[in-house]
C-alpha cells in the first residue's frame, strides 16, 4: 500500500510543510545536535528492532540511549583522567621546548633553524590554547543544554525510528521504493562506516601507540597513546599532532635518534598506516566508494560545514554517488541491483 498523491489533501500537506519549515528555521542552531543524535540513531536502529522484538520498545531504546551515553562518558572521563594526572609533566614539556628552542640555544644544531621563529610560534600557540579553553569554560551551560537536547533527541529518534521508517516507506509510490531504499541503505552504511570505523581507527591506534613510545624510550607511555587515540578520532589529523609535538621536544633537548624514530616509524605507523590507508579503505569497502572521494568528503564537509562536516560530508558525497548510480540505472535502461532492502 502506497500513498495516492493526485486523492491526497494538497492543502492540508502544505501546511504541514510550512509548520515543518518554521520550526526548522526556529530550532535550525540546534541542527547540529539534531543532526548528530539522528546520525547515532540511523546506525542503531536495527539494534531496536532486534531488541524490540525480546522487550518493550521504550526499554530497548532507554538501553541504547544509556549505552552510547555511558561509552561516551567514560572515554571522556578516562581521557580526562590522563591528561590531568600527566597535567605536569606535561606543562614540563612545553617548558623544555621553550628554553630548547631560544634563538641562543639552537647555535649547536647543525641545521639552521633559528630564523624558523619556533619562540614565536609555541608563544602563540599556548596563547590559543588559553584562549580556546576560556571559550569553551564560558560555553559549558550551553554544551550542558545541547548535551540533554542530544540525549533526549538519540533517544527519541531510536525509539520512533523503526515506526518512522515504516511510515516513510508506505509513502513512497511503490515504482519509486525499490531507489529510495538503496539511497537509505546507503546511508546507513556511511553513517556505520563512520562511526565503527572512527573508534576501530583509535583502538588501533592506541594498541600501535604503545610499543612505538616504548621503543621510543621516553615516559608515560599510556598518556602518549590515550593522546594519540584521541586525536585519531579526528579524521587525517590524528597522531600527527602527537607526533609532531614530541618531534619538537625531541628536537629541543637534542634527542636526534628520537626525532628519527618519529619520523620513519612513528609516522609511517600511526599517521601513514591508520589515518592515510585503513579508515578511507575500510569506509570504502562498506559504502563501494573510492578512498579519495573518503577525503574529500571529510576535507570538504570540515572546511564548510565545521565539526559536524566530518559526518555530513562523506555522507552527502556518497548520496551523490548513489544518485547517480540510480540515474544510469533509471534512465540508461541499465537493470538496478538487488539491495538488502529487497531480499
Amino acid at each position: 500500500m502506497s500513498l495516492s498523491w493526485k486523492s491526497a489533501d494538497r492543502v492540508a500537506l502544505g501546511i504541514v510543510a510550512l509548520i515543518a519549515l518554521i520550526t526548522f528555521l526556529a530550532f535550525f542552531p540546534l541542527l547540529s545536535v539534531v543532526v548528530l543524535a539522528l546520525s547515532v540513531a540511523v546506525v542503531l536502529i536495527p539494534f531496536q528492532e532486534w531488541l524490540s522484538k525480546r522487550i518493550s520498545p521504550a526499554l530497548s531504546a532507554f538501553l541504547l540511549t544509556l549505552m552510547v551515553v555511558t561509552v561516551g562518558f567514560l572515554a571522556i572521563v578516562i581521557t580526562f583522567n590522563v591528561l590531568y594526572q600527566n597535567m605536569d609533566y606535561l606543562i614540563s614539556l612545553i617548558s623544555s621546548i621553550l628554553d630548547g628552542l631560544r634563538p641562543d640555544a639552537l647555535s649547536d644544531i647543525p641545521v639552521p633553524l633559528s630564523g624558523l621563529g619556533f619562540d614565536e610560534m609555541i608563544d602563540n600557540l599556548l596563547l590559543s590554547v588559553k584562549d580556546a579553553l576560556f571559550v569553551y569554560l564560558s560555553l559549558i551551560p550551553t554544551l550542558a543544554i545541547q548535551l540533554l537536547l542530544f540525549i533526549l533527541a538519540l533517544s527519541l529518534f531510536i525509539y520512533s525510528g523503526p515506526g518512522l521508517k515504516a511510515d516513510f516507506q508506505k509513502m513512497i509510490p511503490e515504482k519509486s521504493r525499490k531507489n529510495v531504499m538503496v539511497i537509505y541503505k546507503r546511508v546507513y552504511d556511511t553513517l556505520y562506516s563512520i562511526y565503527i570505523v572512527h573508534f576501530s581507527i583509535a583502538i588501533l591506534t592506541f594498541f600501535l601507540a604503545i610499543p612505538f613510545f616504548w621503543i621510543l624510550g621516553y615516559e608515560h607511555v599510556l598518556f602518549y597513546s590515550v593522546l594519540c587515540a584521541l586525536f585519531a578520532l579526528i579524521p587525517f589529523l590524528g597522531p600527527v599532532v602527537v607526533l609532531a609535538f614530541l618531534a619538537l621536544y625531541a628536537l629541543s633537548i637534542r634527542d636526534f635518534r628520537a626525532v628519527l624514530l618519529i619520523i620513519f616509524i612513528g609516522y609511517p605507523l600511526l599517521g601513514v598506516l591508520t589515518d592515510v590507508y585503513l579508515r578511507p579503505v575500510m569506509m570504502g569497502k562498506r559504502v563501494e566508494i573510492h578512498p579519495v572521494v573518503i577525503f574529500i568528503g571529510f576535507f570538504g564537509g570540515m572546511a564548510t560545514m565545521g565539526l559536524i562536516g566530518f559526518i555530513l560530508g562523506p555522507l552527502l558525497l556518497s548520496l551523490v554517488i548513489g544518485g547517480y548510480q540510480i540515474a544510469v540505472q533509471e534512465l540508461g535502461g541499465v537493470p538496478a541491483p538487488l539491495s538488502d532492502a529487497d531480499t
